[in-house]
């Protein structure tokens, strides 16, 4: 996530100051909270209205984790090239129907990302496996090439928390598009045992998202427990296992722990009703508990892939912006476009009545085109830094750091992409009135370069970067709200760019090789 406020710490007003694309945020106040740049909700919500520029800005910030999903999933190049365009196209049509109201905007910036991620994997699984959607027909794919064949990719991020096997049973399904017993076939495992790996994987990455996002455990989350337990068992003489029969699974007391397979789109539609049907049936309280563990597992896979990235094609968006309705020249984000005589204005108004001169479509589009290109360079500079970083050749992970007043930072570099990121954990609140600030410092010892600041949600995502080239190390300090020019109090702790202290296989499975630094040990804990 990318939030810079221009002219602020954070921002690259000096030359040889590195590029943030991290979660700088100064503003706690006002519209939005990249200061005067709309949030993805409200680029979303100003899309509802019709504005066509602030819908390609919304793609422009959005378009590589679909794509990379789209790609992940078709075999044809073409095919996703078309089940992107649709799924935006799905974007327009729907963007008025969410209500992102999460107490913060990075908990908003997470909502929206989840909401478009689950509708792109629903209108994906529909295209791959029946070439149409609901509403809009049949025959849409050029090539029906059908599913890309399964890969081994990496587990990286929340993904790593998984066991090998519960991460192919669940790549397959959300990846592949593959229902369960398509995962099952292909894995060559029984129906009932691939049913408990994608519940089990859920599980898994769902406790990480409720420890790192709502400080619970799983014993403190309703939703999340087991619907069936031991005792449960004992006592109605009902197998806890998965069957080969849905309706038996439900039958068995199993039904709410479906919910985890039907996050992934992973039952056909037939079953997907069917299972509905039984829910609603067991009564509404049944039925909200079900719905509350189905949403909470569907934000927690969309999470769990985030470094699923690819940049689309570059004549995608303009392909997509042809397809939406000519009447709607999109310019709600340019002021002083087009007639401002109101609809209701009495007498003859033959120039807004008038067809738009073929020159006027063109400059129109170039600013559509421009708008967005200028707003996801001000939004986010390379939406998928994480991802670059941890596919890079030469990526590497540093030990883990453990801050003076506590919490740990961790350092993901790739000197080769010249990109790199942050991690933290159990940071404390720095205070009323504070904010903590990150500092680039030179290896020739010239005065730091400020990162930006961050609040607490602020760094519950990792904070990227770009410029890595003569700066040695990176540091963070509690500062007053809306950053200082120079550090001001003692460095909570110091992150070493140059010499890495790291441990085994680093992400890519690739050993580092940069010498370890002298009288350099790992922080407590780390493993």
């Amino acid at each position: 996530m990318d939030k810079r406020t221009p002219g602020g710490p954070g921002s690259s007003s000096s030359a040889g100051v590195p590029t943030t694309a991290g979660t700088a945020q100064h503003q706690r106040t006002g519209a939005s909270a990249y200061g005067d740049l709309p949030g993805l909700d409200e680029l979303l919500t100003l899309a509802a209205e019709g504005d066509q520029a602030s819908f390609a800005a919304f793609y422009d910030s959005t378009a590589p984790w679909v794509y990379g999903l789209a790609s992940t999933m078709f075999a044809s190049d073409s095919d996703a090239f078309e089940a992107t365009a649709l799924t935006y196209l799905q974007v327009w049509e729907q963007a008025g129907e969410p209500q992102f109201d999460d107490d913060t905007p990075a908990a908003r910036h997470r909502a929206v990302l989840s909401w478009l991620q689950v509708l792109a994997h629903q209108t994906m699984t529909s295209l791959l496996r029946h070439d149409s959607l609901p509403g809009v027909g049949d025959g849409l794919l050029p090539d029906r090439a059908g599913p890309a064949p399964l890969g081994e990719r990496e587990q990286l991020g929340p993904l790593e928390a998984l066991t090998p096997a519960q991460f192919a049973a669940l790549d397959a399904a959300w990846s592949g598009g593959r229902t369960y017993r398509q995962v099952a076939e292909e894995l060559g495992v029984a129906v009932p045992t691939v049913k408990s790996r994608l519940r089990d994987a859920v599980q898994r990455i769902s406790h990480r998202y409720q420890e790192k996002f709502l400080g619970r455990v799983q014993e403190q989350d309703p939703v999340m427990m087991r619907a069936v337990t031991p005792e449960i068992a004992a006592r109605t003489g009902r197998t806890r296992n998965f069957t080969l029969d849905l309706a038996q699974d439900v039958e068995n007391g199993l039904g709410r722990e479906l919910a985890d397979v039907a996050a992934l789109d992973a039952l056909d539609r037939d079953e997907l009703f069917a299972l509905e049907g039984a829910v609603d049936r067991q009564g509404p309280e049944n039925a909200t508990l079900w719905r509350a563990r189905l949403e909470t597992a569907r934000r927690t896979v969309t999470w769990a892939f985030k470094s699923q990235a690819t940049e689309p094609p570059s004549d995608l968006l303009e392909d997509l912006l042809l397809r939406l309705p000519a009447q709607d020249v999109g310019m709600g984000l340019v002021d002083g476009l087009g007639p401002s005589a109101p609809k209701d204005q009495e007498g003859p108004t033959p120039e807004k009545n008038r067809p738009l001169k073929k020159w006027m479509l063109v400059v129109a589009g170039l600013l559509v085109l421009a708008l967005g290109l200028f707003m996801v360079w001000r939004l986010i500079v390379g939406p998928d830094v994480v991802a670059t970083v941890d596919r890079a050749e030469d990526s590497f992970t540093t030990q883990d750091y453990q801050l003076t007043d506590g919490g740990v930072m961790q350092g993901h570099v790739s000197k080769e992409r010249d990109m790199a990121y942050v991690t933290f954990s159990g940071m404390p609140d720095p205070g009323a009135g504070h904010e903590y600030q990150l500092w680039l410092h030179p290896a020739d010892g010239s005065s730091p370069a400020s990162l930006g600041t961050y609040g607490l949600d602020d760094l519950q995502d990792p904070v990227t970067f770009r410029g890595l080239s003569g700066y040695q190390d990176l540091t963070v300090t509690v500062e007053p709200d809306g950053g200082s020019e120079a550090p001001t109090t003692q460095a909570l702790g110091s992150l070493d760019l140059v010499h890495q202290v790291t441990r085994g296989l680093q992400y890519g499975g690739h050993p580092n090789s940069t010498p370890s630094a002298p009288n350099s040990t790992p922080a407590e804990g780390s493993d």
